[in-house]
């Protein structure tokens, strides 16, 4: 019997839903008869996770009430401290009766981004939580997928119309961000991230991509999809879930100048839809345009449509070494390119149809042999385990990425430019890493780098 069937951890995830991914490596740890318990108190907007709510009482109580505090909020009504009350009578106590429960039941507990029992609910409750399960010699695992840990001066929703920030706001964020990391580092035993948005972290950890996003769907590929037609549209799917963010504006930009170029292009844009409702347009399309300006070779979106055979081209700065992918090591296969080549990459796939049907089968059979939900639980207990190969460690201290996500390299000049010059280079927060420090100051004054 293998160590892994024989294994008696008890392990829990919680307490919120990132996309899919803890949903889906639940199904892992099932698969290879590992013991978990998901828990997900959050209203997700695209219902994620909503499986296993169906089938959790305590789950759907809290999923509700967090619902109507957020209908109660846009109504802005009395209504809104109604809900507010019920939080602190109802939602607390569920809170702490989910922490006694699994005290006594799980010995290993995953959390991600700022998702411990307590946090935003009270500060002083807050700070015991997590000490609390160490008094109790549970291990803890922790997740960062990346736009948690991403510092606020390198990301591009600190200065979108819909979601951007004042600078001094913006350094107030990097300084909370630091810290909270830092408190994170001191209770967790492994710590799980993506090196290009790893810049606060002090402590060696996992490279997030040596593990793998798991992913599995009900949809199906649709049998017909791939069928050239002499009148048939090349159907192109964009689903973003900040416009902003994604480098939509550049991307519709793009494809009105293809179309005018002669191209048959049916551009579908998808916003504010269910999740399944995105899988069944991602299996129906020829291949899929993910984000302009991303830290990673293959984010949700484009892990979601390699499960259907389907390419996505993704723009970013980051190289396959900021992020963290070993030598040798199997890389997801996107069309990734430089964001200035992002007009020609997609005019590739337009025009090469052998080559996208087989770009398309290259990616799905990356994200169904290697991120299956068992490979990517599997890896997971070898890191419960201790039982990982060494090079799986990333030394923060060597990161040396300066060009953040979901921004340009030129407006992201202008907002270090504005930030440093009011906080200065302690607003960075990277006084324990001196060389990416002047690394930044040198990108945003080239002239004044010591």
């Amino acid at each position: 019997m293998s160590p892994i069937s024989c294994s008696k951890h008890r392990i829990f995830l919680g307490i919120g839903e990132v996309a899919g991914y803890y949903t889906n490596l639940k199904k892992g740890f099932d698969e290879i008869g590992v013991k978990s318990y998901f828990f997900s108190i959050d209203a997700h907007p695209f219902n994620y996770g909503n499986e296993e709510k169906k089938h959790n009482p305590y789950m759907r109580l809290m999923a509700f009430i967090l619902s109507r505090k957020v209908a109660a909020k846009k109504k802005k009504s009395l209504c809104e401290l109604w809900w507010t009350l019920l939080l602190v009578m109802i939602l607390f106590p569920l809170r702490l009766a989910l922490l006694v429960w699994s005290l006594f039941w799980c010995d290993v507990f995953v959390f991600h981004g700022t998702s411990s029992f307590f946090h935003g609910t009270s500060s002083f409750f807050e700070m015991y939580d997590l000490p609390l399960l160490k008094l109790f010699r549970k291990q803890i695992v922790w997740v960062f997928h990346g736009s948690d840990t991403r510092p606020s001066y390198i990301n591009g929703s600190s200065i979108t119309r819909d979601y951007g920030c004042s600078i001094e706001k913006c350094a107030g964020i990097a300084n909370k961000q630091k810290k909270w990391i830092k408190r994170i580092e001191h209770y967790a035993d492994v710590i799980i991230s993506h090196p290009p948005s790893s810049h606060f972290n002090e402590k060696k950890f996992i490279r997030y991509l040596s593990i793998g996003n798991p992913f599995y769907s009900k949809c199906s590929r649709n049998s017909d999809d791939t069928i050239e037609g002499e009148n048939r549209k090349l159907r192109i799917v964009h689903a973003p879930s900040f416009s902003e963010f994604k480098g939509s504006g550049v991307f519709r930009d793009i494809i009105r100048k293809l179309q005018s170029k002669g191209y048959s292009i049916e551009f579908v844009e998808i916003v504010g839809r269910a999740n399944r409702e995105v899988l069944q347009e991602l299996a129906a399309c020829d291949f899929v345009i993910d984000q302009l300006y991303s830290d990673t070779v293959m984010a949700g979106l484009s892990t979601e449509a390699s499960f259907f055979g389907k390419p996505a081209v993704v723009g970013g700065y980051a190289s396959f070494d900021d992020m963290g992918i070993l030598p040798g090591a199997p890389v997801p296969p996107t069309e990734y390119h430089h964001p200035d080549n992002i007009e020609s990459a997609i005019e590739k796939l337009i025009t090469n149809h052998d080559y996208r049907i087989e770009l398309g089968e290259k990616a799905r059979r990356f994200v169904q042999k290697q991120w299956a939900p068992a490979k990517v639980a599997e890896r997971f207990l070898r890191v419960i385990n201790d039982d990982y190969p060494e090079e799986w460690l990333y030394d923060p201290k060597d990161i040396r990425y300066v060009h953040g996500c979901g921004i340009s390299e030129q407006n992201e000049k202008l907002l270090l430019e504005r930030f440093i010059g009011y906080a200065g280079k302690e607003g960075l927060c990277l006084s324990d890493k001196p060389e990416l420090e002047n690394k930044i100051i040198e990108f945003s004054y080239p002239d004044t780098a010591e």
